[in-house]
């Protein structure tokens, strides 16, 4: 059972590896840095957002986060103030020069993906995008319990008398 679950798995870990390869040779040949891609979509998704969340979204470094903001902001196409609750936390707003910019930018991804989808299908697409989730959430679970085990394990350990 284990075999199979490491191939059914790497395949999946392979394809999801190959779109990312096709998505970035697409945005490079429309000469625009995949990072700049990702944290459009987020912005266009989830206005205003942080630039903690575009990082766990996108699954970016915090620091590539940080230099893609650095340029959109540089450009006057989002603004950049302190959060609501926590004012260490900043929301990152699209301005209308950023609106503007995003749609024209993601414009040939849009068209793409609608072309993709039309040929296999939305429910295809929501069931590999569910499917996907699940894989994600359940690893990303018993990472977390793997963890968590091997502190107690290790907290278990440090607590035993030594024997005498």
């Amino acid at each position: 059972m284990g075999y199979e679950a490491d191939v059914a798995i790497g395949a999946i870990d392979a394809g999801v590896s190959r779109i990312k390869g096709l998505y970035t040779k697409f945005a490079q040949k429309h000469e625009i840095p995949y990072g700049i891609i990702q944290v459009s979509y987020v912005l266009k998704l989830h206005n205003p957002v942080t630039q903690k969340q575009i990082s766990e979204i996108c699954e970016m470094p915090k620091q590539s986060v940080n230099g893609v903001i650095k340029q959109l902001k540089a450009d006057k196409r989002i603004t950049v103030t302190a959060g609501k609750g926590d004012k260490r936390e900043k929301e990152i707003r699209l301005t209308p020069l950023g609106e503007k910019y995003i749609q024209e930018t993601l414009d040939p991804f849009f068209a793409l993906n609608k072309r993709v989808a039309d040929r296999i299908g939305m429910d295809l697409l929501n069931r590999l995008s569910q499917g996907l989730a699940t894989l994600g959430d359940t690893l990303e679970m018993e990472m977390e319990l793997q963890e968590v085990s091997a502190k107690w394990e290790h907290k278990m350990k440090s607590m035993e008398k030594p024997a005498l």
